[in-house]
């Protein structure tokens, strides 16, 4: 008989589940806010019947880099209320929203500018969440401070008018803490005029990368969508076929670097802004740059910048 992927597994409490171990040989746990038979104790989260309650909880059930996955079902949702609402400091767990559109798992940041999720443990894997602020001005939605973070298909989105991310991703003030970082296949609405950066890189940072991504951002004077504390480094970077609406009138507009070791390759980006005079897309001496197009009008496509080498 031809082997599958599938196998029985028992679960705490002598639960029986079939489970796809293509996917993970680690545990599995489940989180719903809306279920009646939920908890936060350890009794919890085997079963979807019986989730996790608080992706926290789910968190603390986790075993170091065994690839446990915690499913937050469709539907869920929580509102965080301090520094460190959730703290992801067991490494290598992934954590995978299900649903569609505003059945997505939604985490609201609210009840003051300092609620934050930090990211303190590496291989920490966030997936189809939607990040709501509900407060005006939060400084950082998502503190990483470990290496190989990565978001796929999330979005980060104002809860309503004046509420907004300074920040929506920030990293360490250790030199290559976070290397790896990788944010893909998300949405960005950000559009508050005192937001700052997307991406905020205060140390030198290897291997980022930010693809496939549409992002809207208003802006705090000239700030650019990928912010780089003076004289830190991004090398082998990989931002590629990102859409970008920017407020800009002035300013780098994608990334702002101001030395000259940065690496990596910039491509097939496209970016809209309100920059008539220099329209400086990027600003990172070192990286290579292809069919990057900008434009500052509504009335016509957008053209190369920098112009081609010839």
């Amino acid at each position: 008989m031809a082997k599958t992927e599938l196998f029985v597994r028992q679960q705490n409490g002598g639960i029986y589940t079939v489970v796809n171990e293509s996917l993970t040989t680690g545990s599995i746990f489940f989180v719903d806010s809306g279920s009646s038979t939920g908890g936060t104790s350890a009794g919890f989260g085997d079963s979807p019947d019986a989730p996790l309650t608080t992706i926290d909880s789910a968190i603390n059930r986790c075993t170091a880099s065994q690839g446990d996955i915690i499913y937050v079902m469709a539907g869920h949702s929580e509102t965080l209320t301090g520094a460190s609402a959730i703290t992801c400091d067991v490494a290598g767990v992934s954590i995978i929203g299900l649903g569609r559109g505003t059945d997505r798992p939604t985490l609201l940041l609210d009840a003051g500018a300092s609620v934050t999720i930090v990211v303190s443990a590496a291989n920490v894997h966030f997936e189809n969440i939607i990040f709501s602020a509900g407060h005006a001005d939060i400084t950082v939605a998502i503190d990483v401070s470990a290496a190989n973070a990565s978001f796929d298909k999330c979005e980060w989105k104002e809860n309503t008018a004046a509420e907004n991310f300074l920040t929506c991703i920030r990293t360490s003030a250790v030199a290559n803490a976070c290397d790896g970082l990788s944010v893909t296949n998300s949405v960005v609405t950000d559009v508050d005029t005192a937001c700052v950066n997307f991406i905020t890189v205060r140390e030198d940072i290897d291997l980022l990368v930010m693809n496939d991504n549409f992002i809207e951002l208003g802006v705090q004077d000239s700030n650019a969508v990928i912010g780089v504390a003076s004289g830190k480094d991004v090398t082998s970077c990989q931002i590629l076929r990102n859409y970008i609406y920017r407020l800009n009138t002035a300013g780098d507009l994608l990334i702002d670097s101001d030395t000259t070791a940065n690496s990596g390759i910039i491509a097939h980006n496209r970016i809209g802004h309100a920059d008539t005079g220099s329209e400086v897309l990027i600003d990172a001496d070192g990286v290579r740059q292809f069919d990057n197009l900008g434009t500052a009008t509504n009335t016509a496509s957008g053209y190369i910048l920098p112009a081609i080498d010839s």
